[in-house]
């Protein structure tokens, strides 16, 4: 039986990738490991972003709040390759605290510092692994996420609810 992409799986938390001066948005992302502290991504492979990544080998995925959406969203539809994403959309940077050459957004509720360590075999996405060499944030952080529901939607959270055994 064939298997046809289709993204029942959504929502997804929609993060930011920051790569040297560049950013996009980025909702295939995965932690895959507590100790070393790692993610897996997964970004298409004509992204300059990947070029980038390549290059520099760090990153930083970044989680902006749902008031944030509509520049994060943004983001995506202009080129790094044609564009200083952050001086067109107005968007202040500061300086990773680990990285050598990666600014993240001033507003960013949590960053998670990456060293790419691994580049696992790929399909029409390029796969990387990431070591976290530095985490901020705190529990604003979950509060109003920014949710992709697939194509052009988005969501927050309306509702939370813990599980008490």
């Amino acid at each position: 039986m064939e298997a046809r992409y289709r993204a029942h799986f959504y929502p997804m938390r929609l993060a930011l990738l920051a790569v040297g001066e560049n950013f996009m948005p980025m909702a295939w992302w995965t932690p895959v490991s507590k100790e070393p502290f790692r993610f897996l991504l997964a970004m298409d492979r004509r992204n300059h972003t990947l070029s980038l990544l390549r290059e520099l080998g760090e990153a930083a995925l970044c989680f902006l709040p749902w008031e944030e959406r509509a520049w994060v969203v943004r983001a995506g539809y202009l080129s790094g390759r044609r564009a200083q994403k952050a001086q067109k959309l107005g968007i202040p940077l500061r300086p990773a605290r680990r990285l050598v050459r990666t600014q993240v957004p001033e507003k960013a509720l949590a960053v998670y510092e990456l060293r790419v360590v691994e580049w696992p075999t790929d399909g029409d996405h390029s796969l990387f692994l990431g070591d976290v060499l530095h985490a901020e944030g705190g529990a604003e952080a979950k509060r109003r996420p920014i949710l992709f529901l697939g194509f052009r939607d988005f969501a927050t959270l309306g509702e939370t609810w813990r599980f008490r055994p």
